[in-house]
């Protein structure tokens, strides 16, 4: 969906793929994602919200 709408705590993806992510924060054109990489430590970082898709809604 290019029109897609986020919301804090939204559960998304990379459409090219990857980890699972929630988003934290919205800052205008990009996201805030938070998850856990394969070592379990945290990681955080912002993505164009073009990159993502919506993979459940809590």
């Amino acid at each position: 969906m290019a029109n897609e709408k986020f919301e804090p705590g939204d559960v998304v993806s990379l459409k090219s793929g990857g980890p699972r992510m929630t988003i934290a924060k919205l800052e205008g054109h990009s996201v805030l994602c938070e998850w856990f990489a394969d070592d379990q430590q945290p990681q955080s970082r912002s993505f164009a919200v073009t990159s993502l898709k919506l993979e459940e809604r809590q």
